[in-house]
C-alpha cells in the first residue's frame, strides 16, 4: 500500500477544514452517561425516521446470548427479496457505551435496495453496565447465530457474508473478523468494512509502524472532535475496561495470521485522534497479501458523516462507504446509482 508512507503525510491529514459554525452536540463524559445516551438517541431516531425506505422491508426479533440474555436484531430486506440473498452485518458505534442498532439504517437500506442483500444490525449491550468482553462476545454470538440461520434471512451466506461498522463498531467487525477466522466460522466471513475505527494501543502499535501512529497526539485536542479527545477517551476507557492486551480488543493481539483475513475496506478521518488505527491496520493487511483499500477524509473529525452530513467530505465519505460495499459483496454497481441513492438519503 503506497498510500501515507511518511509521517509528515499522515500529519498533513490533520488540518482542519469542518465547519466549525456548525459544532456538534456537547458530550460531557464526566458525569452520568445517560444524558449522552439521550443525545444520541434523538439523532439516530432522526436519521431512521428521516431516510427514505427504498421499499425494504424490517423485521426485529430477539436472539439468544451465551448467558441468556436475549438480544435483538434489526433486519433489513430487499423489497423483492428471493430467498438466495448475501448478508451484511452492520455494527453500530458509541464508544461501547452508546447507540442502537439503528444507527446505521442508511447504510443498511441502501446496501439492501442497491445489493440485494439482507442486512442484519445486532444488538450489543453496553459499559459501564455491561463491561468488555460482553460487547465483543455479544457480536459473537449474533454472527454465529447468523452463520447457523441462514434460512430465517432470505439468505445464502456463500453469495457473501460481510461485516461492517463504524468507531466501536469498526473495533467489533476487525475483531470478530479475526474470531471468525481463528474458530473457522462457516461459512467464512468474506469482507470487513471498518470505518473510523479503534484497533490498538500504543502497546500494541507494530513497531514497522510507530512512526506513523500520531493521531493520539496530533489530535488530541483537534477542533470539532464532541466527546472524543483525549481526555474523554480516557473516560470511555474507564467505563469499558477493555484489557488492551487481549484478541477481543485488539487484532495485533490475536494470533490468526493477518494473510488469511478477506478483503477489507478501511476509512479514517483527518482530525481523528483514532486516524492512525486504522492507517496502520490498512498497511499490515496490505503487507501479508490482503486486498485492502483505504481512504482518508483530510481536515474533518471522527463520525463527520454523522455530524456534518452535508460536508463534501461527507459526502464523500457516505458513497465511498456504500460504493465499497458492494466491492466488498462483489456486485458493483455504478458510481452514478450509487450518488443518487446518497442523495436521496440527504433530502
Amino acid at each position: 500500500m503506497e498510500q501515507y508512507n511518511k509521517k509528515e503525510d499522515v500529519l498533513k491529514l490533520g488540518i482542519a477544514t469542518q465547519n466549525s459554525k456548525n459544532p456538534p452536540p456537547p458530550m460531557d463524559l464526566s458525569g452520568p452517561i445517560e444524558p449522552v445516551r439521550q443525545i444520541v438517541a434523538a439523532m439516530e431516531k432522526t436519521a431512521y425516521d428521516s431516510c427514505p425506505s427504498f421499499d425494504t422491508q424490517e423485521t426485529v426479533i430477539d436472539i439468544p446470548m451465551r448467558d441468556g440474555h436475549q438480544s435483538n436484531l434489526h433486519i433489513v430486506k430487499p423489497g423483492n427479496s428471493s430467498g438466495a440473498n448475501p448478508v451484511v452485518v452492520l455494527i453500530f458505534g458509541g464508544a461501547f457505551v452508546m447507540g442502537s442498532n439503528i444507527q446505521s439504517i442508511v447504510w443498511a437500506r441502501t446496501i439492501a435496495a442497491l445489493y440485494g442483500a439482507t442486512v442484519v444490525q445486532p444488538s450489543y449491550r453496553l459499559a459501564p453496565e455491561h463491561k468488555f468482553p460482553t460487547a465483543p462476545n455479544d457480536i459473537w454470538d449474533s454472527v454465529q447465530w447468523i452463520a447457523a440461520n441462514a434460512s430465517a434471512l432470505d439468505a445464502d451466506l456463500t453469495k457473501g457474508f460481510v461485516l461492517g461498522g463504524g468507531s466501536a463498531g469498526g473495533n467489533l467487525a476487525i475483531v470478530t473478523a479475526h474470531r471468525a477466522v481463528k474458530e473457522k466460522l462457516s461459512p467464512p466471513i468474506t469482507g470487513v468494512l471498518a470505518s473510523i475505527p479503534v484497533c490498538m494501543s500504543q502497546e500494541t502499535v507494530p513497531e514497522k509502524y510507530k512512526e506513523l501512529w500520531v493521531s493520539r497526539e496530533q489530535n488530541g485536542y483537534a477542533p470539532g472532535n464532541p466527546g472524543l479527545d483525549a481526555k474523554s477517551v480516557k473516560g470511555y476507557e474507564a467505563l469499558y475496561q477493555q484489557d488492551l492486551l487481549s484478541e477481543d480488543f485488539s487484532p495485533f493481539n490475536s494470533t490468526v495470521p493477518f494473510s488469511a483475513l478477506p478483503r477489507t475496506y478501511v476509512q479514517v478521518a483527518g482530525l481523528d485522534i483514532l486516524r492512525d488505527d486504522g492507517i496502520v491496520y490498512a498497511k499490515v493487511l496490505g503487507d501479508n497479501g490482503v486486498e485492502v483499500r483505504l481512504d482518508a477524509y483530510p481536515g474533518v473529525p471522527h463520525g463527520h458523516f454523522n455530524l456534518w452530513p452535508h460536508l463534501k467530505q461527507s459526502i464523500k465519505s457516505q458513497e465511498d462507504t456504500i460504493w465499497h460495499f458492494g466491492w466488498l459483496l462483489h456486485r458493483p454497481v455504478s458510481r452514478e446509482r450509487v450518488e443518487g441513492i446518497v442523495a436521496l438519503t440527504r433530502k
